[in-house]
């Protein structure tokens, strides 16, 4: 598991079964450890942490330790899911609030043919075809809120940096993910509206992902599962209360 300091999603990431590795699809990006200092820092001899990594550097502004915000997902119908995300290395810890959009290409390997739509909203992708770092910048290069990356597997870990030859600071929204447990249940409707709300401070650094339920910020809040139909959808039920 890549929480325990392993690799999650490193060059040799498959693709679909029990298939070799595809050197074509190669998914860097996706090695966590814990720094020095840190109470589940695991010393690694000389080199093997690039080596597990499949990188040379890190970059000095990478969050080295897990951090985690709630996502709460609400569909027109009222229907609401919770979970937790975690945190890339790179990119903001804010609380966001907009309209999931899946991205066009899904794995998001190339400009998104549906930048207009993505554009002040929250783009959904799938993992896999390109490293973690390159999906982010099409998303904010499409002009999102907030990228969302669904894991082909039941577990989350911290996306990891791959350094391209771009401004790091370029990526500057929210950089998460989901389970693959939680996007399944994503996969009913693409009318969901997504709000990221930071784990507490005390809540950051751990393995261990929050498990209480967030106060929603009262600018984030409101809009709900009607704002998850569009603007102008009929009938749209009401959001539900916040469990705050």
């Amino acid at each position: 598991s890549s929480d325990d300091g392993g690799a999650g999603g490193g060059l040799e990431d498959r693709e679909g079964g029990g298939g070799k590795p595809d050197p074509s699809k190669a998914e860097a990006g996706g090695f966590f450890m814990f720094p020095p200092g840190h109470p589940d820092y695991v010393p690694l001899p000389p080199g093997e942490a690039a080596l597990i990594a499949g990188r040379s550097d890190v970059h000095p502004n990478e969050r080295l330790a897990p951090h985690w915000s709630h996502i709460i997902f609400q569909a027109p119908s009222g229907a609401e899911i919770r979970a937790q995300a975690r945190h890339a290395t790179y990119g903001t810890i804010d609380a966001v609030a907009g309209r999931l959009v899946h991205a066009d290409p899904i794995t998001a390997h190339a400009p998104l043919l549906n930048a207009s739509q993505v554009q002040g909203h929250v783009a959904y992708v799938k993992r896999g075809s390109a490293p973690f770092t390159k999906k982010a910048r099409e998303a904010v290069a499409a002009g999102a809120l907030a990228c969302v990356v669904a894991n082909s597997d039941r577990e989350t870990f911290g996306m990891s940096y791959t350094d391209d030859g771009l401004p790091f600071d370029a990526l500057n929204v929210p950089c998460v993910m989901i389970s693959s447990d939680i996007a399944s249940k994503l996969e009913v409707s693409e009318q969901w509206h997504v709000t990221l709300v930071p784990a507490r401070p005390d809540q950051q650094g751990t393995k261990k992902p929050p498990q209480n339920k967030p106060r929603i910020p009262d600018d984030l809040g409101g809009a709900g599962a009607a704002a998850a139909a569009g603007a102008g959808a009929a009938g749209a039920e009401a959001p539900p209360e916040w469990g705050l």
